[in-house]
């Protein structure tokens, strides 16, 4: 019954995303996605604010198995994405796919290696040694703007396996910040 219950919670989530993108014209033309608002509208009725702001409601409006379904999800969810993709089309032959994804492949690596670089560089010449971050650090560039946010929410585990768990937190604020 939680897991019903949560997932209801996250459909109500996007009707209200939906309701605030219609009724509020700047995020209509700013093209602010409606799962976006959705999930600010639960950051704010959930633990993060609701909850510290009444102690008598410490996960919100949201109960503690409600949000042990929902930290399940992404890495799930990552997966339907991708497996999605392609349903329906039809693939030309290997000449074709290269005539009309190679460009794109070229500038996606150029852009992803860009960003691994400069990030992993900067924090390696200058934000460790100054800040003592960790060297996972330099990956959240590439991580919150070509990934976003599913690949950052997929990668919580591989945060946890390298000793920082606040890696995934900070990776989605950064695709957040790379959808604005």
């Amino acid at each position: 019954m939680t897991a019903v219950l949560a997932f209801v919670g996250l459909a109500l989530a996007l009707v209200a995303g939906k309701i605030l993108r219609r009724a509020v014209s700047v995020f209509r033309s700013y093209f602010v996605p409606s799962s976006v608002l959705g999930g600010l509208v639960m950051l704010l009725l959930g633990p993060e604010v609701l909850g510290r702001l009444v102690p008598s409601l410490p996960f919100g409006l949201f109960s503690d198995g409600m949000i042990d379904v929902w930290r399940q999800l992404p890495g799930y969810l990552i997966n339907l994405v991708f497996a999605g993709l392609f349903l329906g089309k039809d693939l030309p032959g290997l000449r074709g796919i290269w005539k009309l994804a190679g460009p794109q492949a070229v500038f996606g690596q150029t852009i992803a290696w860009g960003q691994y670089v400069v990030g992993i560089g900067v924090t390696l010449v200058l934000l460790s040694p100054l800040f003592g971050v960790p060297h996972a650090f330099g990956a959240l560039l590439e991580i919150g703007f070509e990934g976003g946010h599913g690949t950052a929410a997929g990668l919580g585990p591989t945060f946890e396996a390298v000793g920082w768990p606040e890696g995934q937190d900070l990776a989605l604020a950064v695709a957040t910040v790379g959808v604005i």
